[in-house]
Formats: C-alpha cells, structure tokens, sequence
C-alpha cells in the first residue's frame, strides 16, 4: 500500500475518533515537500499526524493550544516506520488502531486534564461571554447573523440576555433530536467553555442556559458533563426559575476631548 494511502487511512480512522470529541480538521500546508501532516484542534490540545517521506515514519504527536493556534511545542505520542513497497493496508490498520488509542484512551484523558487544570492555574478563565456563544455557531448557523446584530445594537455584549434569548432555545431542541454522538459533540463544548471560561461565562452556562433546561432534557445532556461542569450544575439547579437581575449597561467614560470641546 503506497505511503499517500496509508496516510490517508491512518489520518481518516483519528478523524473519526476525535471528532467524537469535539475536534476539528484544520487545513494546513506541510512545512516542505518531504512531509504530509494533519492537524486537529480543541480549546486545549493539538494533535498532528506527520509522515517523513526520507524517515519513512508515521508520527503522531500533540501540543497545548494557546490564543493564536498550537503553541508547537510538540511532543511525540507515537512512532512507526511505513515502508510502502513492503508495508500493507494491515501495517496502517495497525498504526491507525495505535494512534486511535493514543488520542482516546485514559492517558488521553488523563492528558486533557492536566492541561486544562494547568490552563485554570494561569489565567483562572479567560473566555469571555462572546466567546462562548460563537463555540454554538458550528451547531446553530444562523447565531452568526444575530451575534453580529447584538454587537451593532448594544454595547457591552449582553451575554446573559443573548444566552436566554438565542441560544437557550436552540439547545432545548437540539437535545430533543440529537443522537448519542450528537449529545456528546456540544457537551464537550460546554466541559470547555465552562473550564476555561470567565465567571460571567460559568455562570451563563449553569444559570441561564442548563437552568432553562426542563428535567429531562437536563437529565439527557448532563450524562455527557466532565466532572467540574456536572458538579457545578447541579448545584445550579436550585436557581431555576428564580429571578436574575437584568444587566446594566455600562457608562461609557467621557473622553477629556469631549469634555473640553463643551466649555
């Protein structure tokens, strides 16, 4: 089996697992002539998929993810030589069951762990309010349209207010319908969001978006929460149905031109 086959069976079989997980295939271009890669992101990792056409070598390898991509500290999870003129569909059916186990098994999730706890450690949730509502945008096309119609009519965002309104809604009837892998897929967006997300945000997602939730609708989706989230929406669930204060625009500061161009 040529080399460019294999790879894209190797690569097609870790697609399918991290997909499950709320991964995404990014388009990339390989660094020069002797490579094929693939590249897959979440919040927190980065995993790629190399073959060294002279090394003759099957990689898989992952770094953390920052800000602005992977932080390409990688680091290799496993190797295996691919000699195409005497390597078969069976050698990369085997490399593809090892890379598959190397991104879904416990030290996968052990993995995951430690670098969303290192993140919390560092920046105690960044992800701010609009941020989590266009992680729905993927499940929901048409909150692009209305993100951007909130940003051109009110200032600040109104997270809390766009929560209930917009998403809310759309997630009480995306239950209703999703299948099992489909449950799993936006679950994993808000074990994200909500581990990397600022107060406003964790609190959007338990009181406004889970709370809106009836009880079996919370029940459906909640089996799919990672540990933190489970925990934290429960207790959240007191709340329901309890009256929130609504936000407050904030003042906008005068600006010292201004100021001297009313005297």
């Amino acid at each position: 089996m040529d080399f460019k086959s294999a790879f894209n069976l190797i690569v097609g079989r870790v697609e399918e697992e991290l997909t499950k997980s709320g991964y995404t295939k990014q388009k990339v271009a390989a660094e020069s002539d002797n490579e094929l890669v693939a590249l897959f992101t979440s919040t927190n990792i980065a995993y790629s998929v190399v073959y060294f056409k002279d090394k003759e070598q099957m990689i898989l390898r992952s770094c953390t993810m920052t800000e602005d991509g992977p932080d390409n500290e990688w680091k290799t999870l496993a190797t295996w030589l691919y000699d195409e003129t005497v390597s078969t569909q069976k050698d990369a059916e085997s490399i593809a069951n090892d890379f598959v186990e190397g991104v879904s098994g416990t030290v996968a999730i052990k993995r995951a762990k430690q670098v969303k706890q290192k993140k919390k450690k560092s920046d105690d949730g960044n992800a701010d309010p609009k941020f989590l509502a266009k992680r729905f945008v993927t499940f929901f096309p048409e909150l692009k349209e209305e993100i951007k119609t909130e940003e051109d009519c009110y200032y600040p965002f109104r997270g809390a207010t766009f929560a209930k309104e917009h998403i809310a809604p759309k997630i009480a009837t995306y239950i209703k319908r999703a299948n099992k892998k489909e449950l799993e897929k936006i679950a994993n967006v808000f074990n994200t969001q909500y581990g990397n997300g600022d107060v406003d945000t964790r609190s959007i997602i338990t009181i406004v978006i889970l709370n809106s939730l009836d009880e079996e609708e919370f029940k459906t989706i909640s089996e799919f929460f990672d540990e933190d989230l489970s925990k934290a929406a429960v207790a959240g669930r007191k709340y329901k149905d309890k009256t929130v204060k609504p936000e407050k625009p904030k003042k906008k500061n005068v600006s010292k031109a201004s100021t001297l161009l009313q005297q």
